[in-house]
């Protein structure tokens, strides 16, 4: 059994219902699934797959632009609601007749909050009425933006349904919230960018002293340096920045490293020369284009390692001076 949890900030926990990570939009779409599954569905005179009870999926979202510490949250509710019948034209009885009451009486506790909300000058706004209203008060009069899709039938018999239904539309129109942005700095991310400033600052304060490291890099400093050097040359953005600090072995590897790539491309470049020559007459010739985006990779590469080459110079540059 669901039950409802109000924390003092009145922000409202359901307890025994579960919170899944969907990564992709497969993941949520079967989420989705899996709780319209447990829907009931019944036939009565008006319906013949009528849904007796109310849907609500809840999507919560969470951003972050790169390189902020700032993080917002939003929060989608889509919400199904069960029809509304008139008791005395479907003729039901027995469970279906109960939970037609239900469903009417839930709706009716909708209504009155949504009526309280369109009153400007309403102090008190019945939320608590229904666990419906409840789950549903930060999507009505909270800092939200709601959309209500309203569903008519074209009978004429069921004219006054349809009325009641559109006059009730009306009152959701009447709503007015000004929503602003959820946004919250995240400790963990103020946390890491202090502690790359202090290590950015010692950095400096060891070239600035001459305090210089004379023991050699371990194998796990060199692999990870070495990543750090793939890493760099594999981005495509222009702003980005081989970050190695001011410890002159890494710089010293970081060059021999760049120099052995810059070997092993003119290697591998003599060696396709030579393979396309021999096989000339077995392969076709490459296309314009093909030779085009090699150009345009190889100068690319050659633009990032020269990049790399005035970082390392720069700081080879103020070891000296120091």
């Amino acid at each position: 059994k669901v039950t409802i949890l109000e924390d003092p900030d009145q922000n409202i926990h359901l307890k025994n219902l579960s919170l899944h990570q969907a990564t992709t939009e497969e993941e949520a779409l079967n989420l989705l699934f899996l709780g319209d599954t447990n829907r009931m569905i019944a036939e009565t005179p008006m319906n013949q797959a009528s849904t007796r009870s109310h849907c609500i999926f809840t999507i919560h979202l969470s951003s972050k632009e790169p390189g902020s510490t700032t993080v917002r949250h939003a929060k989608l509710h889509l919400v199904d609601l069960a029809g509304s019948e008139r008791v005395a034209k479907t003729g039901v009885g027995g469970q279906l007749l109960t939970e037609a009451k239900y469903i009417n009486l839930s709706l009716h506790f909708l209504e009155q909050v949504i009526i309280a909300l369109s009153e400007k000058h309403r102090s008190h706004i019945p939320y608590r009425n229904s666990m419906m209203t409840s789950v549903l008060r930060d999507s009505l009069g909270g800092n939200c933006m709601t959309t209500m899709i309203a569903t008519l039938s074209l009978e004429k018999r069921n004219i006054d349904e349809s009325i009641s239904t559109c006059r009730f539309a009306q009152r959701v129109a009447l709503i007015k919230n000004e929503a602003v942005l959820n946004e919250e700095v995240d400790p963990r991310l103020v946390i890491i960018r202090l502690q790359k400033e202090i290590q950015e600052l010692k950095d400096e304060l060891a070239i600035v002293t001459g305090e210089r490291k004379t023991e050699a890099l371990t194998e796990a400093e060199l692999l990870q340096l070495e990543k750090l050097i793939t890493s760099f040359l594999e981005d495509q953005d222009p702003e980005r920045r081989l970050e190695v600090g001011a410890d002159m072995r890494k710089i010293h590897h970081c060059f021999h490293h760049l120099k052995k790539l810059l070997n092993d491309k003119k290697i591998l470049g003599k060696s396709n020369v030579s393979s396309e020559s021999k096989n000339q007459d077995c392969h076709e010739p490459l296309q314009e284009e093909e030779f085009k985006k090699l150009r345009d990779i190889l100068k690319q590469r050659d633009n990032e390692i020269s990049i790399l080459y005035e970082v390392m110079r720069n700081f080879l540059c103020i070891d000296l001076k120091v």
